[in-house]
C-alpha cells in the first residue's frame, strides 16, 4: 500500500512510444468465466510482442529470468494509465516454443574498424487479462515503456530519473518504475535518437545492429486490449451459504488481519490506526458487537493512568485517543508525557493478540424458517513480516482462516507479494470446501494473490469469492474500506458486489472524492443467490452482554 505522495499522478509519455517490432501476437484467450465485477475498472485482454537481447550462450532458464524482470516492470509502468496485468511472473511469456530467436551482430557504425560481436534477441508474446480503468473504454491499444536488460546495472541513474519513489530500495525500482516522469521521457527519447541514429547507418546490413540498441534501456511496446467484458448480471455473494441457510450452521466466521507499517506499539503507526479505524467502523455500522474472547487474555477497556484506573472507559473513548488524538480524560491533562503513554497503552490492548468480536443474528429464509446465527469476527493487529519468526507466524494465523474462516480480510501491505500471504506457501490442503469470500485489500492483489486461490480451493469459483485491488491503494482509509464491507455483508440488504465496492469508497482528508483503488470482485459468475427471487431478512439480536 502507499502514502499519498507515492502514489502521485503523473503525465503520460505518449509521443516517443511505438511498437518495439512487428507481428502481433493471437487474441487472448482469456474466457467469460473470468469476467470481474468492478465499479472504476473492467476486464480485457491485454497483449502484446516484447523482446530481451542476451548472450548468445543464454540458457533457456537465463531466458525466461530476463522476460519475467522485464514484464515486472510493466507492474510499475502501467501504474499511471491504471492497468493491472493478471499473470504473477510472466508465465504466460516464458513457452520456449513461442519465442523467435534471432543471433544479431553488434556493430558500432562510428568505430568501423572495430570487431563485431554477437548477440541473441528472443522475441516473446504476452497475452493476459488486464483490469483496466474504465476512462480507457474508448481506447483499444495502450503504448507503455518496460526496463530491458538487467536494468540492476545502472539502477542508480533510473533510480533518480524513472523512479515515483527515488528513497525507495533499488531492489523495488521495477514497482516504482514511472515513465512519465519528465527526466525518464527525455532519457527515453535520449535512447530512442541514438537507436534511431544507429539503425540509419546500418542500413541494409542484415541481422546487425548497434551497441545502443544492443545495450538498450528502455523497451517501448504498444498493447492491444480487447474489447471490455462486463458481467450481464448483477452478481451478489452467496449469502445464503454464508449464514448457512437450511444447515443448521450456528456461526459466520470472519477473520480480519491488520498489517503493520513500521512498529506495531506506536499508536501512530498509520496501518495501526487503520486497525483501529476498522474497529471503529465496525462498531458503528453495528454497535452490538461485543468482545468474547481474548488471547492473550486482556480487559480491553481497564486503562490507568499513573496506577489508578480510569473509570467508565469506552472503545469509543480509546478510538479517538488513537485516531482524533483527543477527548482524553482529566487525569493526564495537557501533559505530553502522560499522553503519550495513555495513548500506547490504548493501542497495545489491540495488537498482538486475538480478539473476538461477537454478534448474534436471526435469518429468515423465504420460506419463513428462522435460524440464529452467530457472526464472529477473530481480529489480529501484529506483527507479520519484519522476522522470518513473525512472517511463521502470520502463515500459521492465515492457514488457520483458510481452514476455518467463512470470511477472509486482510488490510495491509503487499510486500510486493512476498510476504507471508503469498500463494507459494499454501496449497489444496490447507483450503476448506465451503463457500468463502476473501478481500486482499492491499496493493495490486489482483495481480498477487488472485488467480492462485481459486486453483487451491476446492471447487474454484464455486466456493470462493474474491476481492482485490488493480491498482496501488493508499495506506490511510484502508481499515475504514474494509469495515464498511463486513458492514455491508451484515447490514441485512444483502447488498449486490457493486453496491458493496461502492460502500467500500472513502472520502480522502486531502480532498479526494469516492476514492478506491480499482477494486473488483471475482469468482462471482457461478453465484446463484438473488435477493430478489430468494430474499433473506436478517436481524440483529441483543449483544451476547450488556
Amino acid at each position: 500500500m502507499l502514502s499519498p505522495l507515492r502514489f502521485a499522478s503523473l503525465t503520460l509519455l505518449a509521443a516517443v512510444l511505438g511498437a518495439c517490432s512487428s507481428g502481433s501476437p493471437a487474441p487472448s484467450s482469456r474466457t467469460q468465466a473470468n469476467d470481474l465485477t468492478g465499479i472504476s475498472g473492467v476486464e480485457r485482454g491485454i497483449r502484446f510482442q516484447g523482446q530481451v537481447i542476451v548472450p548468445t550462450t543464454a540458457a533457456t532458464s537465463d531466458i525466461s529470468e530476463a522476460i519475467a524482470r522485464e514484464v515486472q516492470t510493466a507492474l510499475g509502468a502501467l501504474q499511471q494509465p491504471e492497468v493491472s496485468l493478471e499473470n504473477r511472473g510472466a508465465t504466460n511469456a516464458l513457452t520456449p516454443s513461442t519465442w523467435t530467436e534471432q543471433t544479431l551482430a553488434v556493430v558500432d557504425p562510428t568505430n568501423p574498424g572495430a570487431a563485431a560481436t554477437s548477440v541473441l534477441r528472443v522475441t516473446y508474446q504476452y497475452n493476459d487479462e488486464a483490469v483496466v480503468t474504465d476512462t480507457l473504454d474508448r481506447e483499444s491499444a495502450i503504448a507503455f515503456v518496460m526496463l530491458a536488460d538487467d536494468y540492476s546495472q545502472h539502477a542508480a541513474p533510473l533510480e533518480a530519473d524513472c523512479s515515483s519513489d527515488p528513497t525507495d530500495d533499488p531492489a523495488s525500482l521495477w514497482y516504482d518504475f514511472a515513465p512519465q516522469n519528465q527526466a525518464c521521457q527525455t532519457d527515453i527519447q535520449t535512447e530512442i535518437t541514438a537507436i534511431t541514429q544507429e539503425e540509419s547507418a546500418l542500413a541494409g546490413r542484415m541481422l546487425t545492429i548497434g551497441p545502443k540498441e544492443a545495450g538498450r534501456w528502455f523497451l517501448p511496446v504498444t498493447a492491444t486490449l480487447d474489447p471490455p467484458v462486463i458481467p450481464t448480471v448483477d452478481y451478489s455473494p452467496e449469502y445464503d451459504r454464508l449464514y448457512g441457510v437450511g444447515t443448521g450452521k450456528s456461526q459466520l466466521v470472519v477473520y480480519m488481519f491488520n498489517g503493520v507499517d513500521s512498529d506495531e506499539t506506536n499508536p501512530d503507526d498509520i496501518l495501526g490506526q487503520e486497525a483501529i479505524r476498522f474497529l471503529r467502523t465496525m462498531l458503528n455500522g453495528q454497535p452490538n458487537f461485543r468482545p468474547v474472547n481474548t488471547n492473550p487474555f486482556a480487559m480491553l477497556e481497564d486503562i490507568s493512568v499513573n496506577g489508578t484506573a480510569l473509570t467508565n472507559v469506552t472503545y469509543a473513548q480509546m478510538f479517538s485517543w488513537i485516531l482524533d488524538q483527543n477527548t482524553y480524560p482529566p487525569e493526564v491533562g495537557t501533559d505530553a508525557t502522560a499522553i503519550a503513554a495513555l495513548r500506547a497503552q490504548a493501542i497495545a490492548k489491540f495488537t498482538e493478540r486475538w480478539i473476538y468480536w461477537d454478534l448474534p443474528l436471526t435469518v429468515k429464509n423465504a420460506s419463513g424458517t428462522t435460524s440464529t446465527i452467530t457472526v464472529e469476527v477473530r481480529f489480529f493487529y501484529g506483527d507479520e513480516a519484519s522476522t522470518p519468526t513473525a512472517q511463521q507466524n502470520a502463515e500459521w494465523r492465515y492457514l488457520e482462516a483458510f481452514w476455518y474462516g467463512d470470511v477472509f480480510l486482510y488490510n495491509g501491505h503487499s510486500h510486493f507479494g512476498n510476504g507471508p500471504l503469498d500463494p507459494q506457501h499454501y496449497g489444496p490442503q490447507n483450503f476448506n470446501a465451503n463457500y468463502q469470500l476473501m478481500l486482499v485489500n492491499s496493493c495490486l492483489s489482483y495481480n498477487y494473490y488472485h488467480e492462485d486461490f481459486f486453483t487451491y480451493k476446492p471447487g474454484g469459483t464455486q466456493n470462493l469469492d474474491m476481492i482485490i485491488n488493480g491498482l496501488p491503494s493508499y495506506v490511510w482509509g484502508g481499515g475504514e474500506a474494509t469495515g464498511n464491507l463486513l458492514v455491508g455483508l451484515l447490514d441485512g440488504k444483502q447488498e449486490t458486489y457493486k453496491q458493496l465496492l461502492k460502500l467500500m469508497e472513502i472520502d480522502t482528508p486531502w480532498g479526494q472524492n469516492d476514492y478506491e483503488p480499482m477494486r473488483v470482485a471475482d469468482g462471482e459468475l457461478d453465484n446463484v443467490f438473488s435477493q430478489a427471487k430468494t430474499p433473506l431478512s436478517v436481524a440483529v439480536l441483543p449483544p451476547v452482554y450488556p
